[in-house]
């Protein structure tokens, strides 16, 4: 086995939580991709990663806005990750949004009106590495649910729930 097949056997033993980050393009149209690549970055300030591909709509979008938004994905929001995914034949760019509650949050990035968490985010930086952007999201707002929850998570190919 090369290291190539490696890595990719390796990471989907690595369970991720499933968000959808979101943002409002410079053309004013709404962009969003699902994404297992988040991490919170610090506490002090409240500051996430994200790593999105640099050829995808938001990865191009992103470096002409100020804001972004990770939606965090419970199990009732499987289509919405697998329509932001690219994993529904014949929905694409703005039509993504209309599976989902989404609306505009106080800074004009779209959120998810029923996502177990949403976190506002001030681009703070973008650091280019290969295929990929790492954006570093200076947390600015967090909205989170009072409902119980069930998270999706992606673990070997395939979205489960992990219950809170």
């Amino acid at each position: 086995m090369d290291l190539a097949d490696g890595f990719v056997r390796g990471m989907r033993r690595l369970a991720s939580g499933v968000c959808v980050v979101t943002t409002t393009a410079a053309d004013g149209k709404r962009c969003g991709l699902t994404a297992t690549a988040v991490s919170s970055l610090s506490l002090h300030p409240p500051s996430l990663v994200v790593g999105v591909n640099r050829r995808s709509r938001l990865g191009e979008a992103i470096k002409d806005v100020p804001a972004f938004a990770v939606n965090i994905l419970g199990t009732q929001h499987r289509k919405v990750a697998e329509v932001f995914a690219g994993n529904v034949a014949g929905i694409r760019g703005t039509a993504r949004f209309d599976h989902g509650d989404w609306r505009p949050s106080a800074e004009g990035v779209p959120i998810l009106g029923d996502a177990p968490a949403n976190f506002i985010c001030k681009v703070d930086d973008i650091i280019e590495r290969t295929t990929h952007l790492l954006l570093i999201g200076a947390v600015t707002g967090v909205h989170t649910s009072d409902e119980e929850c069930n998270l999706l998570v992606y673990f070997s190919q395939s979205f489960s729930a992990i219950s809170t």
